[in-house]
């Protein structure tokens, strides 16, 4: 929603920007979700199978705050695939591979996103037909979102898919991964609730320059998503010298 508000120029950019954020944001959680289904029945969990949790109905994926979220600050959550790790073949790898699904899945997307923005590009450059411009904006969206979203479930900190990767390589009784089971959940809470203070002040109050910085998992989430959406972005677009040649002259 405030991707809208800040990049619309006109009531009409405004329906369309929050539109193609909702679709963005639908397809990401959605199908990290099914990913992590998936794996776990190849791996011979059925446990997501059997409550209907593969499927592309958002309805079912959807958790209330972690959509909020995602909506509002550009990273969040969906409601976790129910997983038992004990019907896997082979545990730790079954663990491994369930815990790196979702990921993956988004960073796919966004490496995807980057293609048919570089493609948008070029029939904007050849065109200058609006419709192009406009599902630039719209796969830029879907880009940025994917990456936010894979690199907010790296952390690991519980319940998140980092933890879980993480756990697959400490024993049982751990101390690092206990802590976490019991506080991970608070931890997570503050680092969100501290990036959305610092947020909401900065559009209200003049800071110091500094106080960006008390925005830890805010800097650790932009600086990743500029670094892969710039390297996404290049990569595809060394294939179609017309938008090479324009993202240098506009530095990206």
């Amino acid at each position: 929603m405030l991707f809208a508000f800040r990049n619309a120029g006109s009531s009409t950019d405004y329906i369309i920007f929050t539109l193609f954020l909702l679709i963005a944001v639908c397809v990401a959680l959605v199908l990290h979700e099914v990913a992590h289904g998936l794996v776990a029945k190849w791996n011979g969990d059925y446990t997501a199978q059997y409550e209907g949790r593969l499927t592309l109905n958002p309805i079912k994926h959807f958790d209330p705050i972690g959509l909020v979220m995602m909506l509002t600050v550009g990273f969040g959550y969906a409601k976790p695939v129910p997983v038992n790790p004990y019907n896997f073949r082979h545990y730790r790898k079954g663990l491994f591979t369930v815990a790196i699904a979702g990921i993956c899945m988004n960073f796919i997307l966004a490496f995807l996103s980057a293609l048919f923005f570089n493609l948008m590009f070029l029939g904007y450059i050849n065109t200058g037909a609006e419709a192009f411009w406009y599902f630039m904006q719209f796969f830029s969206i879907s880009m940025q979102i994917n990456i936010a979203f894979a690199f907010f479930n790296l952390l690991p900190v519980f319940p998140l898919d980092g933890f879980r990767i993480v756990e697959t390589f400490t024993h049982r009784g751990n101390k690092f991964c206990a802590f976490m089971r019991t506080n991970g959940q608070y931890i997570l809470w503050g680092l969100v609730g501290l990036s959305l203070i610092v947020g909401m002040a900065g559009r209200y109050v003049a800071l110091p320059s500094w106080f960006e910085y008390v925005n830890v998992l805010g800097l650790y989430i932009n600086f990743f998503v500029s670094k892969v959406e710039w390297l996404f972005v290049n990569f595809w677009a060394l294939m179609m010298p017309p938008v090479r040649e324009l993202l240098w002259l506009v530095g990206m």
